[in-house]
């Protein structure tokens, strides 16, 4: 009875063993993975090792490149292609002009006073100075303007009434050559040389224009005498430069107070 139990039980495990060879054998035979199928149809000894050696080296192959590359994405590796474009002759570079207090006093004091009067902060209309006692609301006084959809222009410094000379490249330029944009900050401010969509590229100076240097010569009045009292300190003409970088470009103003 002992001995055909054991005999039962090496039948069942022969069972087992042959089951789990004929199920990876169906699956080597159907698979779509390179190579399996090659030597689950092989039937002799020379033709499998030749599968299994091929399988294994080009995984292998395929692991190292994978990893190869995973490697290399880590490291986020960056190409850069710098083109040097030499362009003869330059464009001479736009330049802003602001005068540091956005305001003329003689213009603004007027409608300040009114306004100060209107809400019983004073009583007086005809002043030549803002007091001191009202300077908490000159920026009240701007807001109100602003917030009732009035303008502020009049209040600003045109450019007649700053540049006093102008010469590019030893010509004589006017205030015809600059145009106008407002500032948040300085107010109404002046470029010089700025390509507009609707102009067309002749209207843009050149920086040899005239066989000059690129040279812009300005004297200007800061009307520092007008200057509206605890909003700017000090007295400057505040200057920015745009486009063209490269160019070789001078700058000379001379500053009246």
């Amino acid at each position: 009875m002992k001995s055909a139990l054991i005999s039962r039980t090496n039948i069942f495990t022969m069972s087992s063993s042959e089951n789990s060879r004929s199920i990876i054998k169906e699956f080597s035979l159907n698979t779509s993975t390179h190579g399996l199928p090659g030597i689950a149809r092989s039937e002799s000894i020379h033709n499998r090792i030749f599968w299994i050696f091929s399988f294994v080296c080009f995984t292998g192959i395929m692991i190292y490149f994978v990893t190869v590359a995973i490697i290399d994405y880590c490291q986020y590796p960056t190409q850069i292609d710098i083109n040097i474009i030499r362009e003869w002759p330059q464009y001479f570079p736009a330049v802003s002009i602001c005068n540091s207090s956005p305001f003329r006093l003689d213009r603004f004091l007027g409608p300040f006073l009114n306004y100060t009067f209107s809400r019983n902060l004073t009583n007086q209309t005809n002043l030549t100075a803002i007091p001191p006692y009202l300077s908490p609301y000159v920026t009240d006084f701007i807001l109100t303007e602003l917030n009732s959809d009035r303008s502020i222009d009049e209040y600003f410094y045109p450019l007649s009434s700053i540049l006093y000379t102008c010469t590019f490249n030893g010509q004589i330029c006017s205030a015809n050559d600059f145009i106008s944009f407002t500032s948040a900050t300085f107010g109404l401010c002046f470029t010089f040389n700025a390509k507009m969509k609707n102009q067309s590229q002749n209207s843009v100076h050149y920086s040899n224009e005239n066989g000059g240097n690129g040279i812009l010569q300005l004297e200007l009045y800061t009307h520092s005498h007008q200057y509206v009292p605890y909003i700017r300190n000090g007295t400057c003409i505040q200057y920015t430069q745009t486009r063209s970088s490269y160019s070789k470009t001078s700058l000379k103003w001379t500053l009246f107070p």
